[in-house]
Order: C-alpha cells, then structure tokens, then sequence
C-alpha cells in the first residue's frame, strides 16, 4: 500500500512548483537551522500581528524566535544581514480578499512563509517552508488561521528532522509519511463549512467517509474547535492562487495534514472523490491494525 500510495502522491504533486512543506534537501541543513533565530515578522495590521504572535509563542517550538515590524527590520537591514536569522512572513495571494496590507510571492501563494533573508515578497530562492491559508481573512479569523499555520510549519520541522536519510526529505517521501499516524482520524468527525461540498446525485456522504461528517457545518463552529484543539474534530479547508487550488483536511488539535490534493482553482470545493480518499486511508490504517 505505501508504494502504491507514494506513486500516487508523485503523480499527484508533479506540476506544484514549490516542494510541499519545506525545501530543505538535507538532515544536516535542519539540524544547522535550530540555531537559527526566527524573525516573526509583524505588519501595520494589529489583528495579524496579535495572532502571530499569540500562536508562535503557544506552537512554535523549533527555533528560538523574536518578532519585529518590517519597517524596523528594514531601518535595521544590516544586524538581521549580520546575525544567523530566518524570517516568518505573511505572502497574501493575488486573488485573495484578505484586505490587510502584508507580504506577497513571485510564485503565488497565500499563507505562512519561511524565507532565509528579509524581503516582503518570497521568491523561490528564498523560501525554505510554508503553510497554507485562507484565501479569505477577516480580523476574527487571524487567531485560527495563525493557529493552523505554526502548527503546520512546526510540525514540518518536527517530522523532516527525524527522517532516516535525506532521500526522505524529498516531495514525494514526505507527503506518503506524514503524518506518520493516520490513525489518529479513525474516529474523528469531519467538519465541512456550509456551501463547500459539491453534492452528485445519491450519493450519501457518511458513507463515502464511513464516518461520522457534517457538510454544512458553520465557520464559528470550525473555528471554536481549532481554538478548543478538539481532540474529536477534523475539517476541510482550501487555499487557492493563479494556478491551483490546494484542499486540506487537518486535525482541529495540533493541525496534523490527513489529506491533501491540489486540483485547478476552479475546483475548491470538497467532493466525493475526497471523502473515498479518506476512507481508503481510515481502511489501510484498519487493515494494517488486525
């Protein structure tokens, strides 16, 4: 099944341009980067900023971090030049309705950004990992979307820095690993916000994810789960830029990656095809426990 599993996900992700999660090549490079000091780097928006750094300060445990507003970073370019320092940025996708005045990319893309040296826009040479996020980002919404997006990036340094060789750094080996415990979704119910699931026909949604699934489920519902880490709850979310769409269905506690599929940004919407695939995981994991 792994191997089956692994040419699926190489097939899958062969036209994303940048590697899923990070870009790091060796264990040697992660190893070098806990000494890094993380410069969590804070905007004019006081909603974003407050949530940033609630959420490094709570999920963050990787490098030792400090935070700073990009125009002091920028009066003060020579000390971060100097010093051993990576930067945490926002890249804010073109087609985005989030109106704060953040970061952006050369490659478009809409979440958490790891870059190695201060810029407000991530290019290809300077990413080193990323998380998603919603496209659309009211004030009330940093605090979840700042919540799921450390989690991710942390647990992407957590997990790639245990790899047995750097071959399991690649694309391909992190997505058929990670996380390393599809186990914990056998029992959790799956959140999908109301107008976010494309019904066919007769086809019955519990059955198709053998679980126990809300598809209208409320945005404050979701959100209180990922504040309350439910230990009960999984949900659905996507984040879409020029080229692609990139669903996600992640544990409201701890954000651990249980499915992921990138598709054209005309298709966001949660589907059929996407509860089989859980299914077919939830019966592999089964499977693998008798």
């Amino acid at each position: 099944m792994k191997k089956i599993y692994f040419l699926f996900v190489l097939t899958l992700f062969a036209n994303i341009v940048f590697a899923q999660f990070g870009t790091f090549k060796t264990k040697e490079s992660l190893d070098a980067f806990k000494d890094t000091k993380l410069v969590v780097v804070l905007f004019q928006d006081s909603a974003y900023s407050a949530s940033i750094e609630a959420a490094m300060s709570k999920y963050w445990s990787y490098t030792a971090v400090e935070y700073a507003f990009d125009v002091d970073i920028q009066r003060d370019v020579q000390k971060y030049r100097k010093g051993n320092y990576a930067f945490l940025i926002f890249s804010k996708a073109k087609g985005s309705k989030n109106k704060a005045k953040l970061g952006s990319s050369e490659e478009d893309f809409n979440g958490l950004a790891i870059i190695n040296k201060f810029s407000k826009r991530v290019t290809k040479e300077n990413l080193l990992a990323y998380a998603f996020c919603n496209n659309k980002i009211d004030t009330n919404d940093w605090e979840t979307e700042t919540i799921r997006g450390v989690q991710l990036l942390n647990n992407y340094f957590n997990t790639a820095v245990q790899v047995g060789k750097n071959s399991g750094l690649s694309e391909s080996a992190m997505m058929s690993d990670y996380p390393n415990d599809k186990s914990v979704m056998l029992d959790l119910k799956l959140l999908v916000e109301n107008n976010q699931y494309v019904l066919k026909g007769k086809d019955d949604p519990a059955t198709l994810f053998n679980g126990d699934i809300d598809i209208e489920a409320d945005a404050e519902t979701i959100q209180q789960a990922i504040k309350n880490q439910d230990k009960d709850v999984m949900y659905f979310f996507y984040a879409k830029d020029e080229k692609t769409c990139n669903r996600l269905f992640v544990t409201a506690a701890n954000s651990e990656l249980m499915y992921f599929y990138s598709t054209s940004p005309e298709k966001c919407k949660c589907d059929a095809k996407d509860l089989k695939a859980l299914k077919e995981l939830k019966d592999q994991v089964n499977k693998n426990q008798k």
